[in-house]
């Protein structure tokens, strides 16, 4: 019992959230710890609030990017606040300023993910100086308060990075390996599995592929931000399995035969289940493997896979002789069954990684912001652009509003907007509902707290405790987020001004106001409804595909090369797969008027995460595989097949293609009848992706 306690506790301190959320109670404590010395509860409040904006506006990077990074906010948020203070008497001034600035600010993020961070912490401290200004008793006061406490809270982060240099980059290897286990967990499903059902599941691990993909991304990025500087066993032994996660993703999402025919065919329930453990083996170790990187400890591999992979096997031969199956069922079968055991043997490997010789493996960067890119986002077809109108022109309305019915406490609604308003609908929408349901709950806990705990050390510990678990859950958990910050801010304002239950009526107006405000903006001004970015998502989709495949084919028995170009076809494919299900995923919550085409789009992101699997277990053999006659031919028509339906897809006119299917013979060897049968599943897939485009033309009529 005290092992399990223990190991629980060891698991809830090394979350990302709660480490995340440490460092932001280690600053308010020394806050409220200055608030108790000096008994000045005003200066705590405007320190604190400037840790949570430094906390908010905080990016992942190394020492001295982040010091660069901290600079650059504190920049940012001197002149956001400043500028505020300076212009509120005016309120037609200020009107303007509101709206240039906030446009500008969102259009920063043009620059990249960083700035867009820093930007959106810029604007949050810009309305936490209105919540005051009124007050404040010179022009300086509080944006110096509040820059201190930014300043405060990113002292307090540093000193934790030069501790814990690599603490972020283990938290999100061990997400995408969490991630991993939760799609293998799903593709055991398949064993057995009915044509409707292997829809489903062929719909459900496209959406599971979004969180790998995601995932993957943020540990390529910390890796990226730290590759460049000085080279240490703990980044190369991380590197290492960050690459090997990437193998484990090719060969988990690798389709070998189609799995709906395969309990018709096989004919052996035993054999199937002896798949599916195989599987849920494999997935429990995906899972053991992230847990031991999360809390630094070394990683023991089960042998139990091992023998159930060699009774597997056995079994597999044993059926055979009963029921003497084809060559065409029984080679994919041996080759799934060598992938399984390939994922085995790279899971076994992670427990005993080898120090990596000479340079460690170049990891692609992403492009620098050209101004072909930024002129783009000048358009009104960017996104970017849209949302920085929607958010300038909603910040303006919100002011106007509680300067025509001179609301006390009505720069709540600003707030609201910022927080709610975001660049699609259907995400607006889900901050909506959460934003609405947390502030609710977050009032019906307030209140009696504050009626129960009068004193002033009560509120202060509740008050720490609010912020605090208001990091735990803002990256997870927005409702519970927005709860939490409502009681840290009933609990504030008492302090200040001894009026904690007279703002709880303001509060609820001015966050429904704001929420209404935030779906009118998304609803009524360019909504960009995802019927509409559907065909161009699905083209992009089809040509990674087919770049993926080309990659696929020209690497064919060439050893086990995991080039940089390889790799980079191989994300391109997964993330183009990733942003269509997200996006149909998306269009589930959009009003049912605009749900354009629903069933369509459901066919077209499963049959395209279909195709991505069939060539990923090309992928996952091509040292093996050996290239068969005519392959040259074979690849271009298939080419031509995805270029077509890529350009169908978007009102284009394309050739029908020329060229054929690989013909398969019962005397192939089982290496060329491997090769030979997936590219007829793969052209398979694209001759249906072919049809369903031919279908959408009305997609880009809407």
């Amino acid at each position: 019992m005290p092992t399990d306690f223990f190991g629980q506790l060891r698991r809830f301190l090394t979350d990302s959230h709660v480490y995340f959320a440490l460092k932001v109670l280690i600053a308010i404590l020394g806050i409220l710890g200055f608030s108790l010395v000096t008994g000045d509860l005003k200066i705590a409040v405007l320190l604190s609030l400037g840790v949570v904006a430094g906390a908010i506006a905080e990016t992942d990077d190394h020492l001295w990017g982040r010091i660069k990074n901290l600079t650059m906010t504190l920049g940012c948020f001197l002149f956001a606040s400043f500028s505020v203070q300076f212009l509120f008497p005016w309120p037609w001034l200020f009107a303007l300023g509101l709206a240039s600035s906030s446009f500008l600010f969102v259009m920063v993020g043009a620059l990249g993910q960083r700035y867009a961070t820093i930007s959106f912490g810029s604007l949050l401290i810009a309305i936490y100086t209105m919540l005051g200004a009124a007050n404040a008793p010179n022009l300086y006061y509080q944006p110096l308060l509040l820059c201190a406490g930014a300043l405060w809270y990113g002292v307090v982060s540093l000193l934790w990075l030069w501790l814990l240099p690599y603490k972020t980059l283990h938290e999100q290897l061990a997400q995408g390996y969490f991630a991993l286990s939760r799609y293998l967990l799903e593709k055991s499903r398949f064993f057995p599995a009915d044509e409707h059902g292997s829809q489903a599941i062929r719909h459900n691990l496209a959406l599971l592929n979004i969180e790998v993909v995601q995932a993957m991304n943020l540990a390529k990025a910390s890796l990226n931000s730290r590759l460049g500087q000085h080279r240490s066993p703990e980044l190369a032994r991380l590197l290492q399995l960050y690459l090997l996660a990437q193998e484990i993703h090719e060969r988990a999402t690798s389709s070998h035969y189609p799995y709906s025919q395969l309990e018709q065919d096989l004919k052996q329930g035993i054999v199937l289940e002896g798949f599916q453990e195989v599987l849920l083996q494999l997935s429990e170790a995906c899972q053991r493997l992230g847990y031991s990187i999360l809390v630094h400890k070394t990683y023991q591999h089960s042998r139990r896979s091992h023998w159930t992979l060699e009774a597997l096997g056995d079994q597999l031969e044993f059926t055979h002789l009963k029921q003497h199956y084809p060559s065409s069922l029984l080679t994919p079968m041996k080759f799934l069954r060598r992938n399984l055991a390939s994922i085995n043997a790279l899971l076994e490997s992670a427990a005993n990684l080898p120090e990596p010789q000479g340079e460690l493996p170049a990891l692609a960067r992403a492009p620098r912001i050209s101004w072909q890119v930024l002129r783009q986002h000048l358009s009104l077809d960017s996104m970017l652009l849209r949302h920085a109108i929607r958010i300038s022109l909603g910040l303006v309305v919100g002011y106007g509003i509680l300067q025509a019915f001179s609301l006390d406490k009505g720069y709540w609604i600003l707030l609201t907007v910022l927080f709610v308003c975001q660049p699609s609908y259907s995400a607006t929408r889900r901050r909506l509902v959460q934003r609405m349901l947390g502030t609710f709950i977050g009032i019906l806990l307030g209140v009696p707290v504050l009626l129960l705990f009068p004193d002033l050390q009560s509120q202060l510990v509740v008050m720490g405790l609010a912020a605090f678990l208001f990091f735990t859950q803002v990256r997870l958990n927005y409702s519970a987020a927005v709860c939490f910050i409502t009681l840290y801010v009933l609990m504030a304002f008492n302090l200040l001004d001894n009026i904690g239950l007279a703002i709880v009526a303001p509060r609820l107006l001015d966050t429904t106001v704001g929420c209404l405000l935030s779906y009118a903006l998304v609803a009524w001004l360019w909504p960009d409804w995802q019927y509409k970015r559907l065909p161009a998502l699905i083209a992009r989709s089809l040509s990674a595909n087919a770049g993926y495949l080309d990659r696929v084919l020209s690497a064919l028995h060439q050893g086990r090369s995991e080039s940089l170009d390889y790799r980079l076809a191989r994300k391109l494919a997964h993330q183009a797969d990733s942003e269509l299900a997200l996006a149909w995923q998306s269009m589930l919550v959009e009003p049912p008027k605009h749900r354009h085409f629903l069933e369509l789009c459901f066919s077209l992101t499963w049959h395209n995460h279909a195709l991505l699997s069939y060539i990923s277990a090309l992928g996952a053999h091509r040292d093996t595989l050996e290239a068969i006659e005519g392959l040259a031919e074979i690849n271009g028509y298939l080419m031509q097949t995805l270029d077509s339906a890529a350009l169908q897809i978007t009102g284009q006119q394309a050739n029908q293609p020329i060229g054929h299917c690989p013909v398969l013979s019962p005397d192939q060897s089982e290496e060329h009848l491997m090769l030979a049968q997936q590219l007829n599943l793969i052209s398979r897939q694209a001759e249906e992706l072919l049809a369903l485009a031919r279908q959408t033309r009305l997609l880009t009529q809407g």
